[in-house]
């Protein structure tokens, strides 16, 4: 059996790309293809020689190596995904949140769509991306709306090409119904749980978070927010609430073009470190006091790492979102979406926090239902059967 292994895009490591991290376990033969490649970003676990050559001769790769920007391969995407030829293979596996689900591949291909979630930014985020990339000028506004008009119908078609559509949620298939039409079959994404419930002693010492300076006399006192650094991420709110309370620390951890941004409206109690892997990831995880979640999303990976550690989330209210925890058990949350009871129910929640309020075992326990094992199981068995 000839498998294809197609994903968006290859430019950082983030959940979506354990999701084909893990079929690249499970199928170490298959060809690999996407969209856009960063050798850079992305090669200790996907490297160039395990690239599909397509790739590389794709309008969308040859614009992002010139621009290293892939808003700006927006307009070549649809055309870049029918340009692929899978025409000698048995199954392809697709994980797409993008335009990956277009692919064109003959009736005797299976072709299995695992998606992340519609592409917001053409549905029900559009008024949102427009005014993030500050399309109010008539002109912007005027291209992006034709734009977008132009994709969301590709988008719509292109949803009928799919043998067998997954959905990462509850809140995925809802969107999956009402933007395409169509029923699909939810699969928890897979996570490394595991991982993240082993105990410091059992890990190798690392040397960079060691060294992480998170204030004289604070110890292990800090918070996380693990995400992108992007506009949608909405750090920004989070960042304001945190400036009003200096002797709390936050740490924010990962990387990407707002960075920048964030880090001139923070003050000293808000230290931003690069993207963390591995141990190192699962270190400050477990030293730190809990998890903020400031935005919303389809499903959310993780939250559940985070309880294989033994700590309590601090989200708003979304429930898309409340697929993965339980709660007043594992989580608490705010309920305004502009943030304007964060600090007050922050508070409470610390205070609960720090008096064992949220016990270990329930988290770890609540993190056990999505196993990497049951995931595995349900790709094989639409792969194999």
């Amino acid at each position: 059996m000839k498998i294809a292994i197609l994903h968006e895009m290859f430019v950082k490591l983030g959940w979506a790309e354990k999701v084909v991290e893990t079929w690249c376990e499970m199928y170490p033969n298959a060809d690999i293809f996407t969209l856009i490649y960063d050798e850079k970003n992305c090669w200790n676990i996907f490297p160039k020689n395990k690239i599909n050559k397509q790739v590389f001769k794709l309008t969308s790769q040859k614009i992002y190596n010139i621009t290293k920007k892939q808003r700006l391969c927006l307009p070549f995407m649809a055309n870049s995904i029918e340009q692929l030829d899978f025409s000698d293979y048995d199954v392809v596996l697709c994980s797409s949140s993008w335009f990956v689900h277009g692919a064109i591949t003959k009736p005797e291909t299976k072709f299995i769509v695992y998606c992340h979630s519609p592409a917001r930014y053409m549905w029900d985020w559009t008024n949102e991306y427009k005014k993030d990339i500050w399309a109010n000028k008539w002109i912007k506004w005027y291209i992006l709306n034709k734009l977008f008009l132009k994709l969301r119908q590709w988008d719509f078609i292109a949803s009928k090409r799919a043998d067998i559509t997954l959905a990462n949620s509850k809140n995925t298939q809802n969107r999956i119904t009402k933007y395409y039409r169509k029923k699909s079959e939810i699969l928890y994404p897979t996570v490394e749980t595991e991982r993240f419930w082993k105990t410091i002693t059992d890990m190798v010492p690392v040397p960079s978070t060691k060294k992480l300076d998170i204030g004289t006399g604070t110890g292990n006192n800090y918070y996380i927010i693990i995400s992108a650094l992007t506009e949608f991420k909405k750090i920004d709110i989070a960042i304001t609430a945190f400036n009003k309370m200096p002797e709390k620390k936050l740490i924010i951890i990962w990387k990407w073009d707002y960075k920048q941004n964030l880090e001139k409206i923070s003050n000293k109690n808000i230290i931003f470190t690069w993207a963390k892997y591995w141990d190192e990831l699962v270190s400050l995880v477990q030293n730190s006091n809990w998890l903020i979640f400031p935005w919303e999303e389809d499903f959310w990976i993780v939250s559940i790492e985070v309880m294989s550690a033994w700590k309590p989330i601090f989200a708003y209210n979304w429930w898309g979102l409340t697929e993965t925890v339980l709660k007043w058990i594992t989580w608490e949350f705010f309920d305004n979406k502009n943030w304007n009871d964060f600090i007050e129910k922050f508070k409470v929640f610390d205070d609960n926090n720090l008096d064992w309020k949220y016990l270990k075992s329930n988290c770890k326990k609540q993190a056990e239902k999505f196993s990497k094992i049951k995931f595995e199981n349900k790709i094989k068995e639409l792969v194999e059967n």
